[in-house]
């Protein structure tokens, strides 16, 4: 019988063994599934990225010849319609000359804006230097910078974090983050101009990690839009000044420049948060 109960002790302890062996290989092949689909997702990500960049760098140039011209025409329409010697037939046709360049130029310089916007979608940091700076300190600077956009709101701004939080990255990428995380819910969350409330939270994670928590109460969205929210040229607001690029923009800043991660939620009517895990380090 001693045999026996020895038999079926080590038959369970082995039996444990392997469940806890098992439960491991799940684990682990769970987090390989995970992290392979980050990759992929970063790599679609990293090539449209490049794609719409190198667009806009070949038409950056005809748009600005353009721009130039179209802005000469419309002062020198201008200043010739102000002459009191031209015939009426003349003056009208040269007031509606000025309309349309008016018309021109407005749009010229609104593709402009777009194009700038589309070049900012290539991660480049060659002419950064990292630096070291307190978080919390830097972002009451970014908001600074922000207050123009934000005191036209009655938004509250809310920032939770260690003061002496300190990190060495490239700060001009983490400004670019933030900024178009507010830009975007200024237009996104409260498109109606109500009052709401932006958080933005950061902490140490593990021993070289940072965990940024950027959130706000406003209208939120199905997972329809969770889903396709990093994607480029992906707007809800399309017509209403949304180009689609600035979440796209966030998400090659996170994962190609900071080499982190990111994830985007909400709900409708429960407002978004976007999670972002990037190294406190890149030195």
């Amino acid at each position: 019988r001693d045999l026996n109960d020895r038999l079926e002790s080590m038959v369970d302890a082995r039996t444990e063994d392997l469940q806890y062996a098992n439960r491991e290989l799940k684990s682990a092949l769970s987090q390989l599934t995970e992290t392979q689909a980050q990759l992929v997702e970063s790599e679609k990500m990293a090539s449209l990225g490049a794609l719409v960049a190198g667009i806009a760098h070949e038409i950056n140039t005809p748009i600005g010849v353009a721009l130039t011209a179209a802005t000469h025409m419309q002062n020198q329409a201008a200043r010739v319609a102000q002459d009191d010697d031209l015939s009426v037939t003349l003056k009208t046709y040269l007031q509606t000359h000025v309309r349309n360049c008016d018309f021109l130029v407005s749009n010229l310089n609104r593709a402009a804006e777009l194009i700038r916007s589309f070049k900012q979608v290539a991660v480049d940091q060659s002419s950064e230097q990292i630096r070291d700076f307190q978080l919390k300190d830097y972002f009451e600077e970014i908001l600074t910078s922000l207050r123009p956009k934000l005191k036209r709101t009655a938004h509250v701004v809310e920032i939770e974090c260690d003061a002496d939080l300190q990190m060495s990255s490239f700060p001009g990428a983490l400004y670019q983050i933030v900024s178009n995380l507010v830009m975007n819910s200024l237009t996104h969350a409260f498109p109606d101009g109500e009052k709401g409330t932006i958080r933005i939270e950061a902490e140490i994670v593990g021993s070289d990690r940072v965990r940024i928590r950027y959130s706000d109460d406003g209208v939120g969205f199905d997972e329809s839009v969770a889903q396709r929210i990093f994607e480029p040229f992906f707007t809800t607001r399309r017509g209403a000044g949304g180009s689609g690029l600035g979440m796209h923009i966030v998400y090659n800043l996170v994962t190609q420049g900071l080499g982190g991660k990111i994830h985007c939620w909400g709900h409708p009517g429960e407002g978004m948060t976007v999670e972002i895990v990037i190294p406190r380090s890149m030195r």
